[in-house]
């Protein structure tokens, strides 16, 4: 802990204070200043802040106070102003938003050229993007102008008033065909989005019936079932609308929708498109329950493996049923993109292994994947009987870079509203202030938060510059000592309940999901309670769960009785621990001898599937740096005979 608060201490020592003048000020001086000022400002009065300006001129958050100053009277300050505020602080996060509002006076005004000089497509703003549309067309630029209009078009949900006056300008000069009015409203339909289809279908008499008919069955797939005479006679956009239907039956009743393919499929002349569409909804559907009619569903429906998705479950599919000659054929034609990931490499070699066990050919296309540090990194060495190849590198940083970093004034802001106490604040501008620089510095800013404790950041900016190679950074030892006793309380492995936190939060304490477990091991209210009657664990509030021992205590006692529930197997009680012991077992139906490596691959659920592969993937290093070697998986995890 000490060595953090002088970490902190020299990050903050950095900030340079106000020059020795009258009106100079102390850190804790701006910091009060700053609280008035903010406070006044957020009642409408800008008094404090303007009288404290020069007080408050190096205070790393000044900035924040000048953007609600201005922004208060935005519509009144003049271009100028707005330009050279930009100039100094637009690297805030919130800036955005004054320059949504401030290119749309522009656009109103007809400024077009300054509007171009600040619209950056990078604001994600559509309404901004279709005001651009508007210039283009405008200016010479019709090309373009109609590319950025059909952008816009071709999406399956209402757009911004902007875009209205841009598709107008668009259909003006003929470029609004019927077919890209019949796309747009496929693509609503699609989404479910049924009160856009069907302004689109009453606006296009061309193709009315047909467009009200394909709302009716997205939102009543049983009329394929009883009113069939409706879908006739056969065309292009009555096969869309039965197909819509078939693919949303398929979601309540996958029988039914299979029943009916091949009847309406003798009738209708699909499209590629939606071929792939009724493969991936229909056969996806019946894969995920473990159907062999998906194959026959997902061949004849996507023979040339277009979508990626749908050919990684057929190859799922056939590994779960053992069918491992078709296996290792369709991995052998897989796209390019899919034969070169690390997963479907293993997973070629390892079919092979299964289908001809003598076959030398296998332990060749085991080694390259040997090498690497993932899950089928691990799996191939394993089958190879090699060491795991952990490759820990970090990467050496230029002291310039380092500093330059340190010096950033989004980082200033960031390490000010830490010391402050203000978290989630000090996260988004460390996130912001990520885009603005380059790999190596965001590999410093990386090593800047974990050298401060500041894990979540840290491995979220290391991450985001995509390099793996530090994992000092990417799997720090946090909590140590917490994580040690409670996983030998409970007799766990330690590496095991490190990978297991670090996969939940990433050791982001205040981490709350979007269900509402909380905390380093993501617990939901219920079950923290539950577990804390249990096991003894002294639990006085909900909002007790945010403290890291009493978080790690509950969630390795959870973990413990997860793990006995499956016969100590931490592949089932990884999963169990994300999806639920429910799912688990409904999983396992049928899993009777089948290897650990096929049963998590066809884990229904891709969350799941990466989850417990990531966990045990995380449990090799950590149990590495913990000095306890750690295997994928015991040799009593390989199969779940007696699960």
């Amino acid at each position: 802990m000490r060595s953090r608060l002088l970490s902190l201490f020299f990050c903050l020592s950095l900030i340079p204070l106000a020059s020795p003048r009258a009106e100079a000020a102390s850190l804790g001086e701006q910091r009060i200043l700053y609280d008035q000022a903010k406070q006044a400002l957020a009642r409408g009065d800008a008094g404090p802040y303007l009288r404290n300006r020069q007080a408050l001129r190096d205070y790393p958050l000044e900035p924040y106070l000048a953007y609600d100053e201005l922004t208060a009277r935005l519509k009144s300050a003049s271009d100028e102003e707005i330009e050279k505020f930009l100039a100094e602080h637009g690297d805030l996060p919130q800036v955005g938003w004054m320059k949504l509002r401030w290119l749309r006076w522009l656009a109103e005004r007809g400024d077009w050229r300054t509007f171009v000089d600040y619209y950056d497509p990078a604001l994600n703003f559509t309404e901004l993007d279709c005001l651009y549309g508007q210039y283009q067309l405008g200016h010479g630029h019709k090309a373009e102008g109609y590319a950025t209009a059909e952008k816009f078009w071709l999406v399956g949900k209402s757009q911004p008033e902007a875009c209205d006056t841009l598709f107008g300008l668009w259909a003006a000069d003929g470029q609004l065909t019927d077919q890209k009015r019949w796309q747009r409203l496929r693509l609503a339909a699609d989404a479910g989005n049924y009160g856009l289809a069907t302004h689109l279908a009453k606006s296009a008499p061309a193709f009315e019936r047909e467009g009200l008919l394909m709302v009716e069955v997205g939102q009543k797939p049983q009329l394929l079932l009883s009113q069939d005479s409706r879908f006739a006679p056969a065309s292009e956009r009555i096969a869309d609308a039965v197909g819509l239907g078939l693919r949303r039956m398929a979601r309540q009743d996958p029988d039914k929708a299979l029943a009916l393919l091949d009847g309406y499929a003798r009738r209708m002349p699909f499209s590629g498109e939606e071929k792939v569409a009724i493969a991936r909804e229909i056969g996806l559907t019946l894969a995920k329950r473990f159907d062999s009619r998906a194959l026959e569903v997902m061949a004849e429906y996507d023979p040339e493996l277009r979508d990626k998705i749908v050919a990684e479950w057929r190859a799922r599919l056939l590994l779960r049923l053992g069918r491992w000659d078709e296996a290792y054929r369709l991995t052998s034609r897989m796209p390019q993109e899919l034969a070169s990931s690390n997963r479907w490499r293993y997973w070629q070699a390892r079919s092979l292994q299964l289908a001809q066990p003598h076959s030398q050919q296998a332990t060749g296309l085991y080694q390259p994947v040997a090498r690497e540090r993932d899950f089928y990194g691990f799996l191939a060495a394993d089958r190879l009987q090699v060491p795991y190849q952990l490759n820990h590198k970090p990467m050496a940083l230029d002291s310039r870079v380092v500093q330059k970093v340190r010096n950033a004034a989004g980082i200033r802001r960031a390490l000010e509203f830490y010391a402050r106490g203000q978290i989630v604040d000090a996260r988004r501008e460390w996130y912001h202030v990520s885009r603005l620089f380059s790999r190596e510095e965001m590999v410093a800013q990386a090593r800047l938060a974990y050298d401060m404790g500041w894990y979540f950041p840290a491995i979220r900016t290391i991450s985001q510059a995509q390099y793996w190679d530090d994992l000092e950074i990417r799997f720090p030892m946090a909590h140590q000592g917490s994580m040690t006793r409670a996983a030998q309380s409970r007799g766990l492995h330690s590496s095991w309940v490190f990978a297991i936190t670090r996969q939940e939060s990433a050791f982001m304490n205040d981490a709350r999901s979007g269900v509402g477990a909380g905390g380093l091991m993501q617990l939901m209210p219920a079950t923290a309670q539950e577990t804390a009657r249990k096991f003894g664990i002294p639990l006085s509030s909900p909002s007790q769960v945010y403290d890291p021992d009493t978080n790690i205590q509950l969630g390795a006692a959870y973990l413990s009785q997860v793990h006995a529930q499956f016969g100590g197997n931490r592949v089932l009680a990884s999963a169990a621990y994300n999806a639920g012991p429910g799912r688990v077992r409904q999983w396992l139906r049928g899993a009777d001898h089948l290897a650990f490596d096929v049963w998590v691959e066809s884990i229904p659920f891709d969350e799941t599937r990466q989850y417990v592969q990531n966990v045990l993937s995380y449990s090799v290093i950590y149990g590495h740096k913990l000095n306890a070697p750690q295997p994928l998986v015991e040799w009593h995890e390989r199969y779940f005979d007696d699960q």
